[in-house]
């Protein structure tokens, strides 16, 4: 070969070496150092968004199970006291034979009446607390002797320091569902024409075991469903002028309180402790109600740490019907008789814990006057430090006797 070719030879093999070159040290390094950059940034907003959506969404959860808890007082807090037709709570009575008269559900010699604490009509509103009554200490221990329907594990009496924490409030009134509303004449000044009332009671679900109530502005009757054709027969029935029945309405009697859990462990009916909600359990409003005729116990609403009542008062002589003062230390039955309006207060807690979020700094002063109802997540065990909490309240008319008293 000669040598020019030679030289072209090598020239070649230098060019095909030098394309097949890999990065050097220096470009590698560069380069991994802006892979690094790049990476940590997008996990960086990674972990921002998922943060700033757990945010959002606890806060959001936190409205939802507030705003839950006040439709639910509301509606109980607006019928109580409704009686149907009745204008006078001291005509209501049992009907004659029936077993209602007999029926014993909540009540005790402490909590009376022991019999038909339910159906106490004289009473459509009460609060137990623990230092309302100095005769009646409403706690874990004394809960189930006073409300024989409420397990003692099933009461939360509410964080230590604060006065009358978690009350136990009692609702009782008849539904505003009407029976026969479906056949109600729509023409002006034409009296309703409920003719097959007894076919539309036997159409209600359970009727045979459901307490009903009928009235007119006079007297009114409490009954079984099953009671009703005796009664119908027997012509005491409530009745228009027309010879007509009157509206019935389903009787509810309600008992709300906050439960230490959500769902107890093993699907038991009680709350056992540190198992519970998989482990964090859940403070969860809940009441006793009429099933039929017999009280059990529903869950409604969680993360509720703390609820507050204040009783407004109608004092005026004559009363109007307006609230002229609200208070916690409500006793005799003649002031529950001028409670018109409840104002609600509630802490909600976010229903899960969040290991970076600490809650220590914060106090929480539900009535405003630093002083009755002050909550600081220190005085609970942990992790109370490790959940948002948030302060919403509500005022809430007692409308049926706010109507009476205005009256």
């Amino acid at each position: 070969m000669s040598p020019t070719k030679l030289m072209h030879s090598r020239l070649a093999f230098m060019r095909l070496t030098l394309a097949q070159r890999g990065m050097s040290m220096m470009e590698l390094m560069v380069g991994l150092a802006i892979g690094m950059i790049l990476t940590l940034g997008m996990f960086t907003m990674i972990v921002s968004t998922s943060q700033s959506f757990r945010v959002n969404d606890d806060f959001s959860r936190m409205q939802e199970n507030a705003a839950s808890t006040f439709r639910y007082l509301s509606d109980s807090l607006r019928q109580a006291g409704f009686y149907g037709n009745a204008m006078d709570t001291s005509k209501i009575a049992f009907v004659a034979g029936s077993a209602v008269a007999t029926t014993t559900d909540c009540g005790s010699g402490t909590v009376g009446p022991t019999t038909n604490f339910a159906l106490d009509f004289a009473t459509p509103i009460r609060a137990y607390m623990n230092t309302t009554d100095p005769a009646l200490i409403i706690n874990p221990l004394t809960v189930n002797a006073a409300f024989p329907c409420i397990l003692q594990s099933n009461f939360s009496a509410g964080p230590a320091g604060i006065a009358n924490p978690n009350p136990i409030l009692v609702t009782r009134g008849a539904s505003g569902f009407r029976i026969c509303w479906s056949i109600v004449a729509a023409v002006a000044n034409v009296s309703p024409a409920c003719s097959n009332t007894p076919s539309l009671l036997t159409a209600q679900p359970n009727y045979t075991t459901t307490i009903y109530l009928q009235s007119d502005p006079y007297q009114g009757l409490v009954f079984y469903g099953t009671d009703y054709a005796t009664l119908r027969a027997g012509a005491t029935a409530r009745k228009y002028p027309n010879g007509v029945d009157m509206e019935m309405f389903e009787y509810r009697a309600h008992v709300y309180y906050v439960r230490p859990c959500s769902r107890p462990a093993g699907g038991a009916v009680n709350c056992t402790g540190a198992a519970d909600d998989g482990g964090q359990p859940i403070p969860t409003l809940v009441r006793q109600e009429l099933v039929g005729s017999a009280m059990t116990e529903v869950p409604l609403v969680e993360g509720i740490d703390l609820i507050d009542y204040r009783f407004g008062v109608d004092s005026s002589n004559p009363a109007d019907g307006v609230a002229d003062f609200y208070t916690s230390t409500i006793v005799t039955a003649t002031q529950w008789a001028q409670v018109v309006s409840v104002k609600v207060t509630i802490l909600v807690r976010s229903p899960n814990v969040n290991i970076e979020y600490d809650d220590s700094g914060k106090v929480y002063d539900l009535l405003g006057d630093n002083a009755s109802a002050v909550y600081r997540c220190t005085n609970s065990p942990a992790p109370a430090c490790n959940y948002k909490r948030k302060i919403f309240s509500q005022t809430i008319q007692v409308r049926n006797i706010a109507q009476r008293n205005g009256a």
